[in-house]
């Protein structure tokens, strides 16, 4: 996201990421309306300190001028999510879209007690599901103060798991990144004193709820400081849990290639002890390890096929090879103490 136009609050910020987050599940399936109970995102907020929002107040209603209801605070910051956008483009797309497409905010919906929201398709499939929000720490996120640390721990969490995790950038794509106001913090000592220095120090400060702690340098074309340079590294305990993450996915794609009965590319079908052992009695002295090796090429080779019985698919296979190569005249019949290697 490159560029955000609207009224974008902290509250509004934590409140996005938390609709964003509850709908995940269904984010991918167009036109689907996603429903959160109100209830349920103040207490949320409340557990990190915000215990205001479920005040009555005024609600702006476009039908008949303002309203009084309940948790005001969370309605009124829906509406400003749907009159907010975002241009946002990557090497293939760009667009422009509201944070959220759609929000019924009428008393009629406010009574029942649930949001009822949905996000634009483009915005969805291009920017939200492939992208870093499905790392983001909701929890983390609901703790922060300053709105340009929310902003920025979304933005380098795109960076954490990338081979160089270096993010640099003029001042002027990061005043649009945390939506600096334009006539605010001009000179770079500003900028650092009052944005960079805040978002970072507090980001750092919960590094392990982060998952990430970041180190910054600027960078000066002549006189003044164009660019800064953001680096970011995984905490300790963030790189036990992603590597305790990537196992578990590895075995959950086992699971599912075997559940629609496809093989799993990382587990060649592997002869069992017995097999082996026949391997040796009919071609004595010669290494079983590289026929296997051999049969495992084979299999790679022509897709991974399902193989049901890998301990008869094994001998047929070194049959064959032996075959082959006796008909070549590359095996000789020699006693077992003097046998060649096959390969």
């Amino acid at each position: 996201m490159v560029r955000v136009e609207g009224s974008y609050t902290a509250l509004d910020r934590k409140l996005w990421l938390l609709l964003l987050h509850h709908a995940w599940d269904n984010l991918g399936t167009a036109g689907h309306v996603h429903e959160a109970r109100v209830s349920d995102v103040l207490r949320l907020f409340r557990q990190f300190g915000r215990r205001d929002l479920g005040q009555q107040g005024v609600v702006d209603s476009s039908k008949r001028g303002d309203e009084h209801g309940e948790a005001a605070a969370i309605w009124q910051s829906v509406r400003r999510l749907v009159k907010t956008t975002v241009d946002w483009e990557d090497e293939e797309y760009q667009g422009i879209s509201a944070l959220l497409s759609s929000a019924m905010t009428n008393k009629k919906y406010r009574v029942s007690g649930k949001i009822y929201y949905s996000f634009d398709p483009q915005l969805a499939r291009n920017v939200l599901l492939p992208r870093s929000f499905a790392r983001l720490r909701v929890h983390f996120v609901m703790g922060l103060r300053s709105k340009y640390a929310i902003t920025l721990y979304e933005i380098l969490e795109g960076y954490v798991n990338r081979r160089e995790p270096v993010a640099i950038v003029s001042m002027d794509e990061l005043r649009d990144w945390l939506k600096v106001p334009e006539d605010a913090y001009k000179s770079w000592k500003d900028l650092k004193r009052n944005v960079v220095d805040i978002a970072v120090d507090e980001i750092n400060k919960r590094a392990e709820d982060a998952g990430f702690s970041i180190d910054y340098e600027c960078v000066r074309e002549g006189k003044a400081f164009t660019k800064i340079q953001f680096t970011v590294e995984k905490t300790d305990g963030r790189q036990e849990r992603d590597a305790a993450l990537g196992r578990k996915a590895r075995v959950h794609k086992r699971r599912v290639r075997a559940k629609a009965g496809l093989a799993d590319p990382d587990h060649p079908p592997m002869p069992s002890g017995e097999a082996i052992d026949k391997f040796r009695s009919m071609w004595p002295g010669f290494d079983p390890s590289e026929v296997i090796n051999r049969f495992h090429d084979k299999w790679r080779a022509e897709g991974h096929a399902v193989i049901r019985s890998p301990d008869g698919a094994f001998l047929k296979f070194a049959e064959g090879l032996f075959k082959a190569r006796a008909a070549k005249g590359r095996i000789a019949a020699v006693g077992a103490r003097d046998a060649p290697r096959l390969f």
